[in-house]
């Protein structure tokens, strides 16, 4: 079988979507944590349940990795669905933050959780826009060989 050689915009995209990748392996994570920390500390006081983090972890979790998918494919929807899902996940990130921050020392950070924030959205953004990677997802003809992907 003969391996298909990726241009550097393809290459550009694999590297984004790992990236979308580790955002939702993350995610996925927090969920683990989540219910692992519910079972063995069940009354331990918290400014949001558990069960929330939990939920969250597995939402954020499929969606990104399934973008990830999406982009890995080369399919115009993973594109799309990538650029909202990073937008969307950001702003549900600022408002855990401003709604239940409780310490001076989570406050203090974020600054620097600004700067990371932009920096993921400037990235992804960025990147998704340029011309050459967005003529990786343009729609190809069904009987053209470069349709597969890897």
């Amino acid at each position: 079988m003969r391996r298909r050689v990726l241009t550097r915009p393809q290459k550009w995209v694999v590297t984004l979507a790992l990236l979308v990748l580790a955002l939702g392996l993350a995610n996925l994570a927090r969920m683990g944590v989540a219910l692992r920390y519910g079972s063995i500390l069940p009354v331990l006081p918290m400014t949001v349940p558990l069960e929330y983090l939990a939920a969250v972890g597995a939402f954020w979790g499929v969606v990104l990795t399934a973008c990830a998918w999406g982009l890995l494919r080369f399919r115009r929807w993973g594109r799309q669905g990538t650029l909202a899902a990073v937008t969307l996940y950001q702003a549900h990130v600022w408002a855990n933050h401003l709604a239940f921050d409780a310490s001076d020392y989570a406050r203090q950070t974020w600054l620097w959780d600004l700067l990371v924030t932009l920096f993921l959205l400037a990235l992804v953004w960025g990147s998704l826009h340029l011309r050459s990677v967005q003529n990786v997802f343009k729609e190809r003809k069904k009987d053209d060989p470069s349709r597969r992907s890897f």
